[in-house]
């Protein structure tokens, strides 16, 4: 479990834990936005190690020790009194698993530190039920109760919630310290953590599960052989390929992904206007591909670039809503290749 301080990017809420510490006036209900791998769960993970270590007391600084008995079990994920609420439906957090897990116990003292910690991770499933039986606990919380709601999108929560939460929005962390984490962390060439940190846009959890999957280098492989050659694919190809991403169904999200900055990086040599070419070249993210894409971006109108993104986003969207998986990725690919 990394320090606070060690911690990439988001200082802002790093200074926002510290200064709440010094002050002895923590909040107890926060909200932390970000995407998946913005840094939410070791935001929290490391506030709440400050907020329960025994020897910072002693020391006086606004850290946690790392070798006390409540740092040690933070560690280990087996602190008492940090509870990380859980559920069964992978997209809904119920009713019953709110008052089973925070309601009915959050009266009962903590059993060991100076707080109670909740922690509910992909908080944006509680049903309206659930935020409602949520709701009295955060507004007349005892005075050890601090609860962390992570989530993707506070437009899923009630108003009534959000008035009564702190909220902390993760933000993207520059490229240059991703591509140094990477290339110090995981021992990666620069060339492959410069690409990680640029696809991630900054998301260092998304940056370091990029670097370490061999299944999105296949993924990666896969889709690049169709976007190369999208502008002369034929109908029978298509509908080949898109079978092969059956067994990707659970990283469809990175398929979008792909597509979507391969034709970012068209539009950017599209409208790049300068005279020294290489400027461009060093802002796209495939820059191993670059005579595909140059020769993409003077065959298509900034209008058609346009369209397919829109066709992207629009793609993504029905696969979320459950529409037919091969018939979503066919009709994208069909799509992307008529603006040609």
């Amino acid at each position: 479990m990394a320090e606070l301080n060690e911690i990439l990017g988001n200082e802002r809420i790093k200074e926002h834990f510290i200064t709440a510490v010094h002050h002895k006036k923590i909040s107890h209900a926060y909200i932390m936005e970000g995407d998946k791998g913005s840094g939410k769960k070791m935001l929290a993970e490391a506030f709440s190690k400050i907020l329960q270590c025994e020897g910072r007391e002693t020391t006086g600084l606004v850290e946690s020790c790392g070798k006390c008995e409540s740092c040690i079990q933070m560690e280990y994920h087996d602190h008492p009194d940090v509870i990380w609420v859980s559920h069964e439906k992978p997209n809904v957090i119920s009713v019953g698993e709110i008052r089973e897990q925070i309601v009915n116990t959050v009266e009962i003292m903590p059993y060991k530190g100076p707080y109670k910690i909740y922690i509910v991770d992909e908080a944006e499933k509680m049903n309206a039920a659930a935020q409602n039986a949520i709701l009295k606990t955060i507004e007349e919380p005892p005075e050890y109760a601090v609860i962390f709601l992570l989530t993707t999108n506070r437009g899923a929560f009630l108003d009534t919630i959000l008035s009564r939460c702190i909220l902390l929005a993760t933000r993207p962390v520059p490229g240059t310290a991703v591509e140094k984490y990477l290339v110090e962390k995981c021992s990666v060439s620069k060339e492959e953590a410069e690409f990680a940190a640029g696809f991630s846009l900054g998301n260092i959890g998304k940056a370091e599960s990029i670097i370490l999957s061999e299944e999105f280098r296949e993924l990666k492989d896969l889709t690049l052989d169709i976007l190369r050659y999208i502008h002369e694919i034929e109908s029978y190809e298509i509908a080949d390929k898109v079978k092969e991403y059956k067994k990707y169904k659970a990283r469809i999200d990175d398929f979008f992904d792909i597509f979507l900055m391969w034709f970012r990086d068209i539009l950017l040599l599209k409208a790049d206007t300068s005279p020294n070419k290489d400027i461009a070249r060093r802002k796209i993210i495939f820059k191993n591909e670059y005579i595909s894409l140059k020769k993409q971006a003077d065959k298509l109108k900034m209008d058609s670039i346009d369209y397919i993104i829109n066709r992207i986003n629009r793609a993504r969207i029905r696969i979320k809503s459950n529409v037919n998986f091969d018939a979503t990725l066919e009709l994208l690919i069909v799509e992307a290749r008529r603006e040609f």
